[in-house]
């Protein structure tokens, strides 16, 4: 149930936007960037409309039937013993993500792989779906065995996220922004909410030379942090069950982040 204090954070988001002009999906084919470089960085809420507030009116705002505040809803796959979990944690490329994806504002659904290459870009493959799915059947396997390297038959549901997502078009180059906001984990047994902290992330095809948000955000003194929300959440709600050592700078800059101002590295 969505609460006063996420419908006010809501509200000003749309205020925020005011100033920027609309883009429909139609008109993103320049900026589709299924295979893409990618960096995302952890803001305070103020630190996110002070990057809002600086860049320039060559973006447009994502709109979908008049909404500009997208909410997503996501489930996770993975192993029995959370093997693409451990394949990120310990570093190693490639790597793989397994979900289903719900856009709900638009009722458009996906089965995805998301890929992160020895080169370091990221590919997604996707194949759409009638609603959220619950089940890994055999129906999937040609899907599954043009982009995944595993056995995905034993891969159970372990996560479910939610948020709400920004996503801001440039007009001049391949580019998009992304803010995520209210973001929120479950489990059969655990609901986390991290409803401070704003998720942004910078979609290009190539380097992020010329971008005004790569530009300012240098200028606040925030550097590119790695986020994954799937390991993150299974970092937080997993706890001592499984290993995330190599995760406890981004824990503990998260607890920090809930409690105080903005936090620079």
């Amino acid at each position: 149930m969505e609460t006063e204090q996420s419908a006010g954070r809501e509200e000003v988001l749309e205020t925020s936007f005011d100033r920027f002009q609309s883009i429909g999906l139609a008109e993103m084919e320049h900026a589709c960037l299924q295979d893409r470089k990618e960096s995302k960085y952890l803001l305070t809420a103020e630190q996110a409309w002070d990057l809002i507030s600086h860049l320039p009116d060559t973006y447009r705002v994502f709109e979908v039937d008049g909404q500009r505040v997208q909410t997503y809803s996501t489930m996770y796959y993975d192993s029995p013993h959370l093997n693409l979990y451990l394949t990120h944690h310990n570093g190693n490329k490639p790597r793989y993500k397994v979900r289903t994806r719900s856009y709900v504002g638009s009722g458009v659904n996906f089965l995805e792989v998301k890929e992160k290459k020895n080169t370091g870009r990221t590919i997604k493959h996707r194949l759409q779906t009638e609603g959220l799915v619950t089940q890994l059947g055999t129906e999937l396997r040609e899907f599954f065995s043009s982009c995944l390297p595993y056995d995905y038959s034993e891969f159970k549901p372990v996560l479910k996220n939610e948020y709400r997502r920004i996503t801001l078009v440039s007009t001049t180059t391949p580019e998009r922004i992304t803010l995520d906001v209210d973001l929120s984990y479950h489990t059969d047994s655990t609901d986390l909410a991290l409803p401070e902290i704003v998720i942004a992330e910078l979609k290009r095809s190539s380097d992020l030379s010329g971008s005004p948000a790569y530009d300012y955000l240098n200028r606040m003194r925030v550097k590119p942090k790695g986020f994954s929300k799937y390991c993150i959440g299974i970092s937080l709600l997993y706890g001592n069950l499984i290993k995330h050592n190599n995760f406890n700078m981004t824990l503990r800059l998260l607890e920090k982040m809930m409690h105080g101002g903005p936090i620079r590295w």
